[in-house]
């Protein structure tokens, strides 16, 4: 398959806590530029894949499998953060365990499927992105800027979201379908 599109599974989180990332975000780039992650919805990544369009149809019946019978959870937000690379800031979600234990049964559906498995990227450290792809300098200005570095948010989640945007410069994510376990 030739990778013209990448697909991208998330977490939502509630209009209420996207709102607080979206405006975290327009004050960065009042302060910083722009930056990684500025024009892409709130989100926590669960995996992404580069393929083709033919692949929308099998990875949205693997995300259907793995997602069924999947209890609904909250999920719990404390603290804004950094990676040691200090090249992304983000809010801390608390249920990683939660996250994963969610996550675990759609990568597996999606591993079942030998035309996906080679091609799935499984994130392991579940984030809440504000900022990313930071240059040093950048960097500085956005974490004063946000100091005290609080943020306490809650919401129940209960479905996933695939999103899909083409490989190519400047291309946009279009929602393509959300998920119910």
């Amino acid at each position: 398959m030739k990778a013209t599109h990448r697909y991208l599974l998330v977490i939502k989180p509630s209009p209420e806590v996207s709102a607080a990332v979206s405006a975290l975000r327009e004050r960065l780039f009042a302060r910083i530029g722009s930056f990684g992650g500025l024009k892409v919805i709130p989100h926590i990544t669960l995996f992404f894949a580069d393929l083709d369009l033919e692949a929308a149809e099998p990875i949205m019946d693997a995300i259907d499998s793995g997602i069924t019978g999947q209890q609904t959870f909250d999920l719990r937000y404390k603290g804004i953060t950094h990676f040691p690379d200090k090249h992304t800031i983000y809010i801390d979600p608390l249920e990683k365990e939660a996250i994963a234990a969610m996550r675990g049964p759609i990568i597996q559906a999606l591993n079942d499927q030998s035309a996906l498995r080679d091609h799935i990227r499984e994130t392991d450290h579940p984030h809440l992105s504000i900022a990313a792809g930071l240059k040093p300098a950048q960097f500085d200005e956005a974490w004063s800027t946000l100091a005290p570095h609080d943020f306490s948010a809650a919401h129940r989640v209960g479905e996933v979201l695939l999103l899909r945007r083409e490989l190519s410069s400047g291309a946009a994510y279009v929602e393509l379908r959300s998920f119910a376990g």
